[in-house]
């Protein structure tokens, strides 16, 4: 008996095992861009208490979130730039439209701005809010293989 909770035991180690070797953190621009191009999941994770706020609306925050990236495009300079937008409900309690914008530029800045909208009408609430950050400073990737 004692022998199948070894067997048992090693295979759920190694089990876990294969699954945390099935995500990668990607470090650069260049391996984010394979990873995307070669069909990986690929997630961004932003903290935004370690980037720069760059406009005068921007205030500094410990807001942090994620999301998979669904589409992406490299334009002609080489930047990487993806998107989002969801619906959810804002703090007074009414139905908004966020718009999140990721531009990761080849020398591994990073910049990110969020839009928000009214529902149903699409009139913008407040201002944009822009923020600087880096890979691996603010805005960190990670690859799921398999």
């Amino acid at each position: 008996m004692s022998v199948v909770r070894t067997i048992l035991l090693g295979l759920s180690v190694l089990g876990a095992a294969s699954q945390a070797s099935a995500t990668a953190t990607l470090g650069d621009l260049p391996a984010v861009e394979h990873a995307l191009d070669g069909g990986a999941s690929v997630a961004v994770v932003l903290d935004l208490s370690q980037c720069k706020p760059t406009s005068a609306d921007s205030k500094p925050t410990k807001t942090r979130g994620g999301r998979h990236i669904d589409a992406y495009r490299v334009t002609e300079d080489g930047t990487l730039a993806f998107a989002d937008d969801h619906f959810t409900v804002g703090r007074d309690g009414k139905p908004i439209r966020q718009f999140l914008r990721y531009q990761v530029h080849p020398d591994g800045e990073a910049d990110f701005s969020m839009t928000v909208f009214s529902m149903p009408d699409f009139q913008r609430v407040g201002t944009t809010l822009d923020y600087r950050c880096a890979i691996n400073k603010g805005m960190r990737f990670v690859a799921a293989h398999g």
